[in-house]
């Protein structure tokens, strides 16, 4: 096992999750939404996946997608996730609104998808509305990060409260530094950043930054797990490549699956969502 760096809420204590099978297909449910912002006109979608024997309502999460769409790495988290009773509604954002990298819409266009997401959940019976958390990677990730951004959460949802908690994988920080350094603040929920030291989009230097940033600014203590050697999409299993984006440094970005760091941010994932999401 490599060496690991976690810091934040979780350093050195980490709850025991206990997480029984489950049997996800059982409880599928295709969900269309509209946009929060008018002038987009697609008609969004996305898969709300129930944990079987739980009690109702449940807490849940809105998972976003990266670039490549729904893949195999939201995947990795569904059965984990559900198995400690957190729902589970893994949003489409690509379909019909871009392809890939060369014409993948900025982050800030997906936060009126993702809270009118939020608000989709809230209306459901089975959820509980007061312990809705959000997760994503890489694109999603910035995308959950933006969310937690206070200034953000009031345009799209004035006086209702936002997200509870943020999970958010290797999600592009650079940019992230000064977009949240030159805002308003937080909104104050946990949030959780996963990421490897040899990420093509610079990770293992902008996350320690941006965690530094929110420190001294706001004094707001972002927890953070670092995996030495890991790349960026670190959890795709069983995928090595490189592809082509501007957003990664030299335009090009690589990719390497890597089991141990995978399977410890699951335990990880698990474990803060039921420490935040949990019914106080």
């Amino acid at each position: 096992m490599r060496y690991l760096r976690s810091t934040g809420l979780l350093t050195g204590v980490f709850l025991t999750v206990f997480v029984m099978p489950v049997a996800a297909s059982a409880a599928e449910t295709k969900i269309s939404f509209s946009s929060l912002d008018k002038s987009q006109t697609y008609q969004l979608s996305g898969t709300l996946y129930l944990p079987e024997n739980a009690a109702s309502p449940c807490p849940a999460i809105v998972l976003v997608h990266g670039t490549s769409g729904i893949n195999q790495v939201g995947k990795l988290y569904r059965e984990p996730v559900l198995g400690a009773g957190i729902a589970i509604f893994e949003v489409d954002f690509k379909t019909g609104i871009f392809t890939g990298p060369m014409d993948r819409p900025h982050p800030d266009s997906f936060l009126p998808m993702a809270f009118a997401a939020l608000k989709e959940l809230r209306k459901n019976p089975a959820i509980d509305s007061n312990h809705i958390g959000i997760m994503g990677f890489s694109l999603g990730g910035g995308i959950t990060m933006r969310t937690a951004v206070d200034e953000n959460r009031q345009k799209w949802m004035g006086s209702e409260k936002g997200f509870v908690a943020h999970v958010a994988f290797y999600p592009v920080s650079k940019p992230l530094v000064k977009i949240i350094e030159h805002s308003s603040g937080l909104t104050g929920a946990p949030i959780i950043i996963f990421y490897g030291t040899e990420d093509s989009y610079g990770e293992g230097k902008a996350v320690p930054e941006l965690k530094n940033m929110l420190k001294k600014k706001f004094n707001f203590d972002v927890t953070t797990v670092e995996y030495a050697g890991a790349t960026h999409d670190f959890n795709r299993a069983g995928r090595s490549f490189s592809y082509r984006d501007p957003a990664a440094i030299g335009g090009t970005a690589k990719i390497k699956w890597d089991p141990d760091a995978a399977h410890d941010s699951v335990t990880k994932v698990v474990a803060f969502l039921h420490e935040n999401l949990a019914a106080k």
